[in-house]
């Protein structure tokens, strides 16, 4: 056969079957395999692996009209928490049985209208059963993915709850009350915010009302620092500013967070001695920094599970439902209590 891959004559031709035995073998159709005997399916499919077999899920497509394919849209791939999560879907299509074809938008939100619809228009065009759409929650979105898609792909998003929309989301507001609160039981009573304002309808602003809720429950005084005050000031200049307001900072990405840490130490400031830290997204540079980063984790697995289970759900001709799911706090050196070392995502 040279280069080129087998077929499933190539299969039928090896074991002396006939094309249509062994296609019924090899479906992805329970009802279609159960009509081989089980003896002739075992020996197909070891044929079939042996000869290194993949199935043409187009030609599949067009005679089952489902092609067994999931396209998957996200953006922010440069960022390492957005992209364990694209990983972990990825990893639950393929166990589910799926492949994936994924998009990736090179800009965020409103800026990429058309381009999203692009992508959206493409993975369509390869007959895909359902899509992920990583969800941004910026105003309209919902509307301008039910325009791009029509009723041509089932939908199912993740990371931000569209009306209208199945999805899983993460509760960030809880995640950052819990970080809050832990600092508060260390005995912290002056905690500065790094982060989006949360008294904006925006993205990213619910971790700042998580944080600003544990404050008022305490009678704790909340203060927000513009996470845009980082690249405009020196960071030694800045930490010294930080440290004579806060003995604790939470952050609202882990980056962010090393940043702090390392214009504290160049700023001959201690962590967690001068200023206690805490990060979100529980990358793998903030485990293994000096001091190990304490960090808001997202659950990548239970999100890819729960997002599938919902395009599950929308095959059966379920209704449309949203899933909100508990980020939990990885305790590190980096608040000033022991927690547990390394652990990455």
């Amino acid at each position: 056969m040279g280069d080129r891959q087998p077929t499933i004559r190539d299969i039928a031709k090896e074991l002396g079957l006939c094309y249509s035995t062994v296609s019924r073998a090899l479906s992805s159709d329970p009802e279609a395999s159960r009509r081989v005997a089980e003896k002739t399916r075992r020996r197909v499919r070891h044929k079939a692996e042996e000869m290194h077999y993949r199935p043409n899920v187009l030609a599949q497509g067009m005679a089952t009209g489902r092609t067994g394919t999931i396209g998957v849209l996200t953006y922010r791939s440069h960022w390492e928490a957005p992209w364990h999560q694209v990983d972990q879907i990825l990893r639950t299509v393929e166990r589910r049985g799926y492949q994936a074809l994924v998009a990736i938008s090179r800009r965020r939100r409103w800026m990429c209208l058309h381009e999203r619809a692009l992508q959206i228009s493409q993975l369509l065009s390869r007959g895909i059963d359902g899509l992920l759409i990583e969800a941004s929650g910026w105003e309209g979105e919902a509307e301008h993915i039910r325009g791009a898609v029509g009723d041509r792909a089932l939908v199912a998003t993740f990371g931000h709850p569209l009306q209208g929309l199945s999805g899983v989301a993460v509760d960030e507001s809880g995640g950052f009350f819990e970080a809050t609160e832990h600092l508060i039981r260390l005995g912290h009573r002056r905690i500065g915010f790094i982060g989006t304002d949360w008294s904006r309808a925006v993205v990213g602003s619910s971790k700042g009302r998580g944080y600003l809720r544990a404050m008022r429950k305490h009678g704790l005084h909340p203060r927000r620092i513009p996470r845009k005050s980082f690249p405009s000031k020196p960071p030694q200049d800045l930490s010294h500013e930080l440290a004579a307001e806060f003995t604790a900072l939470v952050c609202r990405c882990d980056p962010t967070a090393m940043g702090v840490c390392r214009g504290l130490g160049e700023a001959g400031l201690g962590v967690p001695e001068d200023v206690a830290v805490v990060g979100r997204g529980n990358t793998r540079p903030g485990a293994f920094m000096t001091p190990a980063l304490t960090s808001v984790a997202t659950p990548f697995k239970a999100v890819a599970e729960a997002a599938m289970e919902l395009m599950a759900e929308l095959q059966e001709q379920r209704p449309p439902r949203h899933v909100l799911l508990e980020p939990r706090l990885v305790v590190r050196e980096s608040c000033g209590s022991k927690g547990g070392g390394s652990e990455g995502p």
